[in-house]
């Protein structure tokens, strides 16, 4: 995978039933600047079978985006974080969890937030709201700024 901004790692265990929604709001970004890195954590479903399927789309498409998986024995979320981030070429790193979806221009968005960013050097990341339920937003708008600039 090379030549795109952002890496979205998707860390799943078992949860085939809900990556398709995940895979079609990648699919419907209005920025495809970024690539698709899937962690699977030991799944027994068809977990593997669904995201080969996903790849076959995305090869067979001009405005698609690369896809790469990877199964590893189970070991939780967190040691399949740990194989991903041994993974990650790109600029950005994104984490959606298999039963997240993104809206439409979340690529965009991120993208036009980091070029406007002047201070990288001290930057920890950028946090937004997880996600929206229709039209509605999930959880309350940041009352402050949004950006992280250290852990403290």
């Amino acid at each position: 995978m090379k030549n795109k901004i952002i890496t979205i790692v998707t860390p799943t265990y078992n949860r085939a039933d809900k990556l398709s929604l995940l895979f079609e709001s990648l699919c419907q970004q209005s920025c495809k600047d970024f690539e698709w890195l899937c962690i699977d954590d030991g799944s027994s479903d068809n977990t593997e079978e669904l995201v080969g399927q996903f790849i076959q789309k995305m090869s067979s498409l001009e405005e698609g985006f690369p896809i790469k998986y990877i199964y590893k024995k189970n070991g939780g979320k967190h040691s399949a974080l740990n194989v991903a981030f041994k993974e990650v070429q790109t600029e950005l790193l994104f984490i959606v969890d298999s039963d997240d979806v993104l809206i439409k221009d979340a690529i965009a968005l991120i993208i036009s937030d980091w070029k406007n960013i002047t201070n990288k050097e001290s930057l920890c990341g950028i946090g937004y709201l997880r996600g929206y339920s229709n039209t509605e937003r999930i959880g309350d708008a940041y009352s402050g700024d949004y950006i992280i600039s250290n852990f403290i």
